[in-house]
């Protein structure tokens, strides 16, 4: 395999540790994301196609790690919506107060 999808799946590996702790570290996730960007590019950048079967792998785990994004996006998304909605609703009370 080559270096860089060694590196690849090192990257991989490190972001579904941080996808699956109970809290996850955004700026941590950010971070891997953008090695994770360049590394591509880097591996898009070769004369030659990497391996079919290590690249087939690779192609696995980035849908495991849009869909594990894709769950802590909705999750945030229904926590703000309860929190605003619960603004509202003191904001509201304090009317009548």
């Amino acid at each position: 395999m080559s270096p860089l999808l060694l590196k690849l799946e090192r990257i991989d590996r490190h972001l579904l540790a941080v996808l699956t702790a109970d809290a996850v570290d955004a700026d941590e996730m950010a971070q891997l994301l953008n090695e994770r960007k360049h590394c591509l590019n880097d591996i898009a950048m070769l004369p030659e196609p990497p391996e079919k079967e290590a690249w087939s792998t690779a192609v696995g785990r980035t849908q495991q790690i849009m869909t594990l994004i894709k769950e802590h996006r909705d999750s945030a998304a229904a926590q703000a919506s309860r929190f605003i909605k619960g603004r509202k609703s003191v904001q509201l009370y304090k009317k009548f107060e």
